[in-house]
């Protein structure tokens, strides 16, 4: 398309921008805020998340991110800083009623600002309809429209590799203003404190695009032929980049001095390193995929059913995009479409060979530039028989994906929750049948609107992107529904349903006692004891890998509690956890088991001598976990006898 023309479709984006961007950031809203009020936990991440800023704003750890009165070290802060206003806002009520709704909020808003990064990423390349028309696309994408709800880091971090990525656009088209570059560094900073050296991917995307470029530059002054590849030069990439060094140094270093400073205010708040836990879990992630690295690549079927799942349901377009970048690239050249081709390249290659796509969350900064280069070749692609081809290919690729997911659910019995784990739906089956009518809905809309495909891709586009959101209400209906424990479907959900139970038993302050590994695996029942607090500040929990015999006095003496704790830990006093112990003068102690747990401390109850063990009380409670997996909690008491 001309983006100049007076008459051809993109003036009529143009004309009416700001108004149609308007309705675009509403629509945005309407569609990420839906689902915002779920009262329990989408997955295992979003309790961590909630619990940490929970006990930054009650704690004051603002540099130092806590857990459960330990230091949570996996990720950088700005994730727990931008939820910290909206835990103000809960706190104004006690943290009661559905605090997850206010502490949802800020990842809505996130991406909202991803949603209009990726319109203006759009218009600069390809005018404002491509802009527009991609946003629309990515606010449809089902992977996009789950991460917008949740309490996580990756949808903060995308909207930071997002504008980041715009900024590099600018540049790179020749804009050098001081705005931009002084965006650029303050985008690159917060992305860096989202998610540590990741954010700079995008940065090297651009080194690498500009590289080429100047290579080609260099081939055609000395009359040579030039192609993508060819061009690749790597010495010649680091002598171009060089020429950009002051820019370079100034978007690279200010991430890493923020970085480096947040560390250093983190060990003198706190007197941890939290340089440690993030390279540990940097390599925990990477080992747990690299050992079988050869056996991945080799089979492509996982890619194909990621690359579906990733951008569902425009993945089947990826194929046709991709091949008119090639022709674009290899007949003309295009610097835009060299600069896309980089950044999705970088981002490719290194959470591919680092993690395998280990989870889909990982791909999520990249579904903005799929959006764009997808809705481009859908809008402004040459209408030939490649295209048709191609086109055909992505319906077909779609549908048989879609129907593929469908089956799955009906078969198994499970709904995706997360798009990595499934709820048990054998139970509730009414309200499975509406949804998947509505998704055979779905195919019948974006059918109709793909016979004409070529006449009018916007009608496919928006007619496609509306139908997928109309799904999503029979989609939620699906889910579990906490009410109380005797009033749930399908059965209590872990968090909730425990700590509603502890209410009851508890006397006083309550300690509560477990092995380690019992809340990393369940972390949402930690952000529930705040019910349990009795509005005096922030309970821990006791996580200890002592013997039976210990715990069971730690039950029947709490107040050993603080002793516990310090024989594990010689620099106890470091702790918020610790404190608490010391500090707390505890009536009543319950101790938390899973079924694996209750294997070793069973075999030690039964041995006890019959006037103790009277006096120990086991009860079961049967729970989903935030793993979407059927769990069995035992809850042991010790009660002594009057």
């Amino acid at each position: 398309m001309n983006y100049d023309s007076m008459h051809g479709p993109d003036y009529f984006y143009q004309k009416n921008w700001r108004i149609l961007l308007g309705l675009l950031l509403i629509f945005s809203f309407a569609v990420s805020f839906y689902g915002i009020s779920l009262n329990y936990f989408y997955d295992i991440d979003e309790p961590k998340y909630a619990r940490a800023v929970y006990e930054m704003f009650s704690q004051g750890h603002f540099f130092s991110p806590m857990f459960d009165g330990m230091p949570r070290m996996e990720k950088p802060p700005l994730t727990y800083w931008v939820m910290y206003p909206f835990a103000w806002l809960a706190s104004l009520n006690g943290f009661g009623s559905n605090t997850l709704f206010i502490l949802r909020l800020p990842t809505v808003l996130c991406s909202m600002l991803v949603v209009l990064a990726t319109a203006l990423t759009g218009k600069k390349m390809f005018g404002p309809a491509t802009g527009l028309l991609a946003a629309l696309m990515l606010q449809s994408s089902v992977l996009f429209k789950f991460m917008s709800v949740m309490m996580k880091v990756d949808i903060v971090f995308t909207c930071c590799v997002t504008w980041a990525t715009y900024c590099y656009l600018l540049r790179y088209l020749g804009d050098k203003r001081k705005i931009v570059s002084i965006s650029g560094a303050v985008i690159t900073t917060l992305g860096v404190l989202a998610k540590g050296p990741f954010a700079f991917l995008p940065l090297a995307g651009y080194v690498l695009a500009e590289g080429i470029r100047c290579n080609v530059r260099a081939k055609h002054e000395a009359d040579q032929s030039a192609s993508f590849l060819s061009s690749i030069n790597v010495s010649g990439i680091i002598s171009n980049a060089w020429k950009e060094r002051k820019i370079l140094l100034l978007w690279s270093t200010t991430g890493c001095i923020a970085f480096a400073l947040w560390l250093y205010a983190a060990w003198v708040n706190s007197g941890f390193d939290y340089s440690q836990g993030l390279v540990g879990q940097f390599f925990l992630n990477t080992s747990t995929t690299s050992s079988k690295l050869f056996e991945k690549l080799s089979r492509l079927d996982p890619y194909f059913d990621t690359l579906t799942v990733i951008f569902f349901p425009w993945g089947g377009y990826v194929f046709g995009a991709v091949y008119g970048i090639w022709k674009s690239i290899k007949e003309k050249f295009d610097e835009k479409y060299v600069f896309m081709t980089c950044i999705f390249l970088v981002y490719l290659l290194t959470f591919t060979l680092l993690f395998k796509l280990k989870s889909n969350r990982y791909m999520l900064p990249v579904l903005p530039i799929l959006s764009i280069i997808v809705c481009d070749w859908l809008v402004n692609a040459k209408r030939d028989k490649s295209y048709s081809t191609f086109f055909e290919m992505g319906f077909i690729w779609l549908c048989s994906m879609g129907a593929m997911l469908a089956y799955r659910s009906f078969k198994a019995m499970k709904v995706s929750v997360n798009l990595a784990d499934g709820v048990p739906v054998h139970q509730y089956m009414d309200t499975m049948i509406p949804f998947f009518l509505a998704f055979a809905c779905f195919f019948a809309v974006l059918l109709v609107v793909s016979i004409k495909q070529a006449e009018r891709p916007v009608l496919h586009i928006v007619g496609g992107a509306l139908a997928i959101v109309a799904v999503m209400p029979f989609y939620y209906r699906t889910l579990p529904s906490y009410v109380s424990i005797t009033e749930n479907r399908p059965m209590p959900i872990m968090g909730q349903a425990l700590t509603d139970g502890l209410k009851d038993i508890a006397i006083g302050n309550m300690l509560v006692l477990h092995r380690p590994f019992f809340i990393k695996a369940f972390p949402d029942i930690v952000y529930y004891f705040k019910k349990l607090d009795h509005g005096q500040g922030c309970m821990y929990s006791l996580g200890s890998s002592a013997s039976p015999l210990e715990m069971l006095q730690a039950l029947a003496t709490p107040k050993n509690a603080a002793d516990l704790f310090k024989s594990e830990h010689h620099d106890a006093e470091k702790y918020p956890a610790y404190k608490y112990f010391k500090e707390t003068k505890f009536n009543s102690a319950v101790m938390l088991l899973s079924a694996h747990d209750y294997i070793e401390f069973g075999s030690f109850i039964e041995k006890l001598p019959p006037q103790i063990k009277d006096m120990i009380v086991v009860e079961d409670l049967n729970t989903l976990s935030v793993k979407w997996v059927t769990e069995q909690i035992k809850i042991v008491r010790f009660i002594p006898k009057q």
